[in-house]
């Protein structure tokens, strides 16, 4: 069961990093100023935006692979590993954005969730993608099996 002690430690890194000052996006501007003095503000608080938003959609993608791997090896969520980690990753997105929400120096918002989802639907785009192209639907299943 390694591979749920790895989702348990991402899930806990995410959480712990989101309790941090230092994930705030007033400190992620200063952060990209010092890197990149010649950006007007305008420009710096675009940057900050993009940067924040893909870092979003790739946490949550990511998330969604770790879980997606970790229930294809668990007997009971085997069949079910893509919606399952989908589900998974949207309630660990929206309790980020509820513990985001009651600290001082973060925003928790609808919105990040949303954006989460596209890091989450992504994923799951290509993981499936993947197995259509492969024709390897009932490999999934078999896979489990040979492990047993």
């Amino acid at each position: 069961m390694i591979q749920w002690a790895i989702v348990a430690v991402y899930v806990l890194a995410m959480f712990l990093f989101a309790g941090q000052e230092a994930s705030s996006a007033s400190q992620t501007g200063r952060w990209l100023a010092k890197l990149l003095p010649h950006l007007s503000g305008a420009e710096l608080r675009e940057l900050v935006f993009a940067a924040r938003k893909i870092g979003h959609v790739l946490a949550y993608g990511l998330l969604t692979l770790l879980v997606y791997y970790a229930a294809r090896k668990t007997k009971r969520l085997s069949r079910l590993a893509l919606p399952f980690s989908v589900a998974f990753s949207l309630v660990v997105a929206l309790a980020d954005e509820t513990y985001q929400s009651r600290l001082y120096y973060r925003t928790g918002t609808l919105n990040d969730v949303l954006i989460d989802g596209l890091g989450i639907g992504a994923a799951a785009l290509g993981v499936w993608l993947t197995a259509r192209f492969r024709g390897d639907s009932k490999e999934v299943a078999e896979d489990v099996e040979d492990e047993r």
